[in-house]
This record gives C-alpha cells, sequence and structure tokens, in this order.
C-alpha cells in the first residue's frame, strides 16, 4: 500500500486480508480482480498509526496487531454482499459499487474513531 519507512504509520487494509482469503468469498473476490480490483491497493487501504503515542497525536485508531472486531463488523456487510452475488441478485457493476460502499463505510469510521478501540493504548480492536 506504500506507507513511507519510518514514519510510524502501518498499512491497514479497510477489507481485512482474513476476510479476502476466505475460500467463501472467493468466487466474489476473484469477480472484483477480474474487474480491476487489488487487495493491496490504495482503495482498500488507510494509513494508521503504528504506536501508542502516534495514535494520540493524530487521534486515529493505533494498528500494530489483530483487530478482531472491526474485522468481524466488516464481515458482516461483505457477507451480505456475497450473499446477493452468490444468488444472482447483483450486476457487475453493482458488486463494484457494493465493495466500494463497504471500503468507504471502513475508512469513514475510522477517521471518525467509530470502531472499538483498547482504552489504554488507542489500538484498533
Amino acid at each position: 500500500m506504500g506507507a513511507k519507512k519510518g514514519d510510524g504509520m502501518a498499512n491497514h487494509h479497510l477489507i481485512p486480508e482474513e476476510i479476502l482469503k476466505k475460500p467463501r468469498y472467493a468466487k466474489m473476490f476473484n469477480r472484483l480482480r477480474s474487474m480491476g480490483f487489488n487487495d493491496d491497493g490504495a482503495s482498500n487501504g488507510i494509513f494508521l498509526p503504528g504506536t501508542k503515542g502516534l495514535t494520540q497525536k493524530i487521534d486515529l485508531p493505533g494498528h500494530w496487531s489483530s483487530h478482531s472486531r472491526y474485522t468481524k463488523a466488516i464481515e458482516t456487510k461483505v457477507s451480505a454482499l456475497n450473499d446477493a452475488f452468490s444468488a444472482g441478485k447483483i450486476s457487475d457493476t453493482q458488486l463494484v459499487l457494493g465493495i466500494g460502499k463497504i471500503q468507504n463505510f471502513a475508512r469513514e469510521n475510522l477517521m471518525n474513531n467509530n470502531f472499538v478501540v483498547d482504552s489504554v493504548t488507542g489500538r484498533l480492536l
């Protein structure tokens, strides 16, 4: 994703790698990749602080270990999109727009500190 080495920031996948790699979603993500989706591309990423100190300075959740609650929140949305895709209820355009909507939801809620973080460290949970 392109974080600058030494700036203290960490690459965070808006749609986490754990979800991207699940066999349940393989068909959907392969279809998205065939249309240009990149797991590690800028549209699926955001830079988050990699240390507690930096988290406090820039008021974003920290990213230095797993974040199962965040992943669960995103997977709920990905699962619903996958269900519609698997049932043939959405077009390719709707699929692309749907994944973009999930990414925007994740980005906006990270920027607005709406996801659960550790109250002591500021780390995304």
